[in-house]
């Protein structure tokens, strides 16, 4: 073979049908790159993806939050024990998030919009779509797990065009497939009745691979295999079964996976895939719509995930238990992508290594919908534009607008300002960034009359038997423990002073030889904002 023989890197294999399969990274298209698109070095570039992992509901935060680590050295919190194998390729944010709790539909937009007034311009993914798309066959894929949530339609969408229109999702990966790797005019409903997409275009396989060399040929095999694997999978998969008693012959119901699980481990293969196929550069998904009523029967779960995540006005042990079950399920998803995205070679390092995975929620704890510590985890380093492995909590809250600015601007976007961002954030290339510590401060408590006024440092129990119970340490004395009404919880916005010094003031009693708040009456912050705001922000 001419070692001057090369092809291009929108090269597709053709079959019977119209069959059209897009390929790889192959060394045989490196010399056919542009100039523009080669390093210092002379090699070519690979395309840099951008991809959204969106999780629904927010967390636990004493399962989630990173308490007392620095950017170089930290562990990673329970809920991160799923993706833990992935440290060095993670850029964990904290801090992130800039009052005090949110609607279910301004948390959604928020997440990829900034913030939920920015109602009237492209989202993140699409300002950055428009600018990667290159020759792709797909300029983005907008994808879900769920339905419309019509009663709050906002909480439907992450992803919304230049007008802030939302744009419509997929939730069936068998037409998701369909659309990336068949004709298009190829007709779903006769799935079943065609050969395998790889028989129809063998002759064109077996040409281009008496072409390569070792490398491309070992790469085009796990190509072809991961393929057929996955389109195995797809049309292998069971129906959901159908309830005695109930004729659904007469209805016209789409193809449905035997569960939620299989649902999302095949749309997770088909993301890797369109990605490493350069079908699209730039994918959103939704593992749930924000306030998702999902049943996650397949884990044992027999109650919604939206109750579930109240888990201070609906608690119990179980409920908790079952809570954590999900969150820890959507970890594990997370990793299944970051896996699948290092296991496929991309020219000169992983897919994961010239991709950026956003991954997160619009809202931090689930059951008061706190804009404040709100889930945010980065991996891949873009080709060079992250420095990961590190952990970042900023010195102060930092309006998600920030990070979208930066991500803009990293991916060549020309924004100034992003929702109410002016500043990118700082720190995510390994810059310099005002990096959180404690300022010192005194902690007491005083008593009398049946109240109490305690000056200290506000946490939640680490206690799943009771994660409603907030205490406050203070020094040389025993602890306060604060065990009030929902009423409190939410109008004081407990869950969104956790881990800062406040003054808290209420009724007391006493349990056990332990002062207890019963009623909060006032709330003052040491350092922040005592009254950091509501549903509209």
């Amino acid at each position: 073979m001419s070692k001057h023989w090369n092809i291009e890197r929108r090269t597709f294999l053709r079959g019977a049908a119209g069959a059209l399969i897009p390929l790889p990274f192959l060394n045989l298209m490196e010399s056919a790159a542009g100039a523009a698109s080669r390093d210092l070095a002379g090699k070519a570039k690979p395309p840099v993806r951008f991809v959204t992992l969106f999780k629904p509901n927010g967390v636990h935060p004493p399962s989630w939050n990173i308490n007392g680590g620095v950017e170089n050295d930290f562990r990673m919190s329970p809920l991160m024990q799923p993706f833990a194998k992935h440290k060095d390729d993670l850029l964990i944010l904290d801090n992130m998030g800039d009052f005090g709790f949110s609607s279910h539909s301004n948390s959604t937009r928020r997440f990829l919009s900034g913030h939920h007034t920015n109602s009237k311009s492209a989202s993140l993914d699409q300002l950055i779509a428009d600018k990667i798309k290159g020759e792709t066959a797909h300029r983005s894929l907008e994808l879900t797990t769920d339905g419309l949530f019509t009663n709050q339609i906002g909480c439907s969408y992450i992803s919304y065009d230049k007008k802030g229109a939302p744009i419509p999702r997929e939730s069936d990966p068998q037409l998701v497939f369909d659309r990336l790797f068949r004709n298009p005019m190829y007709d779903p409903k006769q799935r079943g009745q065609i050969t395998s997409l790889l028989d129809r275009v063998r002759d064109d396989a077996r040409a281009l691979q008496r072409k390569t060399g070792r490398e491309d040929s070992e790469t085009l095999d796990e190509y072809f295999t991961v393929l057929r694997e996955t389109e195995q999978r797809l049309e292998n998969m069971k129906p959901a079964a159908v309830p005695q008693g109930i004729d659904f012959s007469k209805l016209k119901r789409p193809e449905s996976t035997s569960n939620l699980d299989e649902q999302v481990n095949a749309m997770l293969d088909i993301i890797a895939m369109a990605l490493w196929t350069d079908s699209t550069r730039c994918i959103s998904y939704m593992l749930g719509n924000s306030n998702s009523r999902m049943i996650f029967d397949f884990l044992g779960i027999k109650k919604q995930h939206h109750y579930l995540s109240h888990f201070f006005r609906n608690f119990s042990r179980s409920n908790i238990d079952a809570l954590l079950k999900i969150s820890l399920w959507h970890m594990e998803k997370f990793d299944r992508l970051l896996t699948r995205l290092k296991s496929y070679k991309d020219q000169n390092g992983s897919l994961l290594d010239h991709s950026v995975v956003l991954f997160g929620s619009g809202m931090g704890h689930s059951d008061n919908h706190t804009a404040q510590r709100i889930p945010i985890v980065l991996a891949g380093k873009g080709g060079g534009i992250l420095k990961t492995g590190r952990y970042l909590r900023y010195s102060e809250n930092q309006e998600l607008g920030r990070l979208h600015l930066t991500l803009l601007q990293k991916f060549g976007v020309s924004e100034d300002t992003f929702a109410n961002a002016s500043a990118p954030l700082p720190g995510l290339d390994g810059g310099a960034f005002d990096e959180y510590h404690e300022r010192p401060f005194d902690s007491w408590v005083k008593t009398g009359n049946g109240k109490i006024t305690v000056q200290g440092r506000l946490r939640m129990s680490d206690d799943l038997d009771e994660a409603k119970i907030f205490y406050i340490d203070v020094k040389d004395k025993p602890t306060v423990r604060i065990d009030v009404s929902f009423r409190d919880f939410h109008k004081f916005n407990l869950a969104y002073h956790v881990g800062t010094p406040i003054v808290l003031s209420g009724n007391r009693s006493e349990r056990k030889g332990q002062l207890v708040l019963t009623k909060v009456t006032d709330l003052k912050s040491l350092f922040g904002n005592s009254k950091p705001g509501g549903a509209k922000g």
